[in-house]
């Protein structure tokens, strides 16, 4: 018996339970519920009661939220400012040999993430998304405003470094009048809001509905393939392990 090979494999198992369970069943969940709720209509919302549904449409805000770094108008950011720099240190081992270990750093130097309740807009009307707890797909920030540092306006344009580092300037945000697929639940005020089973996925998206639905097939198939390599790992493992396996020599 090799107890090195036993918990192993047994460690093998725990990581194949928790792909099985955290992986492939809530990708599994996510692309059956976004490909069997229905789409409606904004008008249609009223009288739905505490239904999960689909709405397609345009994200509008009366006073949108301006992003802290590109000031990109938008209903929701997540800004970051990291700064990061190295360090070398010289070791010596036991023999007096000597040696110089480069240190890499990074603290943050800046953040902020906001988000507000907003509107989507489609061709029969508007309906109210509270987006607290929803799985929001964000865009660059930086990128959409062609820039690399913070606008003048920004919060956080007299950032500086503490360490003599380089920093760097991430920000996503969801922008004003983006096309948005909104999967959630109807709310008693007739608004779209997480839903109160903490499985249901709420999605706040700018990718069409195929795209997601290709994306979550996509997460089912490599976390099964992953799910099964783990779960034969621990197999052989456990049989390498209990000498039911013959590995040769």
């Amino acid at each position: 018996m090799n107890p090195v090979m036993i918990g192993s494999g047994s460690a093998c198992v725990l990581a194949c339970l928790a792909c099985y369970v955290w992986g492939y069943r809530r990708a599994a969940l996510r692309y059956d519920i976004i490909s069997e709720v229905p789409t409606v209509a904004a008008r249609d919302i009223p009288g739905l009661g505490a239904a999960m549904v689909e709405v397609k449409g345009v994200a509008q805000a009366e006073t949108p939220l301006l992003s802290d770094l590109a000031r990109v108008p938008c209903v929701a950011f997540n800004s970051h400012v990291t700064e990061q720099w190295t360090t070398t240190r010289t070791e010596r081992d036991k023999e007096g040999h000597t040696r110089i270990v480069t240190e890499h750093h990074s603290e943050t130097r800046y953040e902020n993430e906001q988000q507000i309740a907003f509107k989507i807009c489609d061709d029969s009307g508007s309906v109210v998304v509270h987006p607290e707890g929803a799985s929001i797909d964000m865009l660059d920030g930086m990128e959409l405003a062609g820039i690399d540092r913070p606008q003048p306006d920004s919060p956080a344009c007299d950032v500086s470094t503490a360490h003599g580092g380089s920093l760097s300037f991430n920000e996503s945000v969801f922008p004003l009048d983006t096309k948005t697929y909104v999967l959630g639940q109807v709310s008693e005020n007739n608004e779209i809001v997480a839903p109160t089973v903490v499985k249901r996925p709420f999605v706040i998206s700018y990718l069409t509905e195929e795209s997601l639905l290709k994306r979550a097939r996509w997460g089912k198939r490599a976390r099964s393939v992953l799910t099964l390599l783990l779960f034969g790992a621990a197999m052989m493992l456990w049989g390498v392990g209990l000498q039911l396996v013959d590995v040769g020599r």
